[in-house]
């Protein structure tokens, strides 16, 4: 005889699987394994700054999770380069970070962090944010791209401007999300969209280069080149200057010589005159 509890809540089948609850991102974030690193530069105000863009990732049954981690390395200045220090120079889960968990059972997808891509003081302008961002959305379009999205909230508190709010809300729209907005004045927002594939993935590629190993090993070989031809320039000017020097320290020997000489003489004459 079934209980009135099991007609109720009547067994899942096999064609109906029971859904777990997605697993924590922090605890992915431990797991998850270095894939490389690449240099990154980017450009503020016209000042070129250099830093390692590291890649991890993390598998389990249920998940797959993939992070960006940016720290900075140096700004140079001229033909000075100034390293960076504190938070700009270390890898950090809260800032100058971007990451996405796919959930396999609910086929959903959910952007981190939580708070929203943010830069840390020295990166503020750069498009760091957005270059993250747009990296880890364009990592997913190529993972599961009909996967549906989960919805993330968004809020300003009440000191922000109207400047930042609308740099905020275009952030998220230009990567294709759509907002529902949960307060009159627009402050704090659902940003959402229905599947992964309608998202866009783009950033300012004229302020953010990304150099892979092969393009580092080039540059490396075009430096070694000039600078084994400068080298060989060097030791060609090196030879003429010796060679000159040599010609310079003949023609003065032989004008002492002939100074000599000719004092003789004028002694020699003044002697006679005597």
């Amino acid at each position: 005889m079934t209980s009135p509890n099991q007609a109720a809540n009547p067994a899942p089948t096999a064609e109906e699987p029971v859904l777990r609850a997605p697993e924590n991102e922090n605890t992915l974030a431990t797991l998850a394994i270095p894939l490389g690193e690449t240099i990154l530069t980017l450009t503020a105000n016209g000042t070129p700054i250099y830093g390692i863009l590291q890649r991890s990732r993390a598998m389990t049954e249920q998940s797959d999770f993939f992070r960006l981690q940016f720290r900075g390395y140096a700004r140079a200045d001229g033909h000075r380069w100034q390293l960076f220090e504190g938070e700009d120079s270390h890898f950090q889960a809260a800032h100058n970070c971007a990451w996405v968990r796919v959930d396999r059972p609910s086929r959903t997808v959910t952007f981190g962090p939580k708070s929203g891509v943010q830069a840390s003081p020295g990166f503020v302008g750069t498009g760091l944010d957005t270059f993250l961002f747009a990296s880890v959305i364009s990592w997913a379009k190529g993972i599961c791209p009909d996967h549906a999205i989960s919805p993330g909230m968004i809020a300003m508190n009440q000191t922000s401007s109207e400047e930042e709010r609308l740099q905020r809300n275009a952030f998220y729209a230009s990567q294709g999300f759509e907002f529902e907005w949960q307060d009159a004045n627009q402050r704090s927002a659902l940003y959402f969209k229905d599947k992964v594939n309608k998202l866009l993935g783009v950033w300012n590629k004229e302020l953010i280069t990304e150099v892979g190993g092969e393009a580092m090993l080039q540059s490396l070989a075009r430096q070694d080149e000039t600078r084994a031809e400068l080298e060989q320039r060097l030791e060609k000017l090196e030879s003429v200057h010796d060679n000159l020097k040599r010609a310079l320290q003949k023609e003065r020997t032989t004008a002492q010589i002939l100074t000599g000489v000719l004092i003789l003489f004028a002694i020699c004459g003044l002697w006679a005159v005597i």
